[in-house]
């Protein structure tokens, strides 16, 4: 009877601990994933948009995009 009782007690604890571990992992997920994603698809947009067809304009506009937003620029090795 004391097992049962006990095993009660501990499934609210556990349930909130699993709920608890779900929104960090959600959370951590939005800001190193989904958050850089979404930033430089718009400074990517944004920089487009008002460099117009000039390279090197483009790049100093998406770099200054990108930092404006929280972000440190690293060049893509392709």
């Amino acid at each position: 009877m004391k097992k049962i009782k006990s095993l009660e007690v501990l499934k609210v604890p556990l349930l909130i601990l699993i709920a608890l571990f779900f929104l960090i992992a959600g959370g951590l997920f939005y800001w190193y994933e989904y958050r850089p994603g979404m930033v430089r698809e718009l400074c990517s947009e944004f920089a487009e948009k008002e460099s117009g067809k000039d390279l090197f304009v483009y790049e100093i506009i998406y770099r200054h995009c990108v930092r404006k937003n929280g972000l440190e620029y690293c060049a893509s090795d392709d």
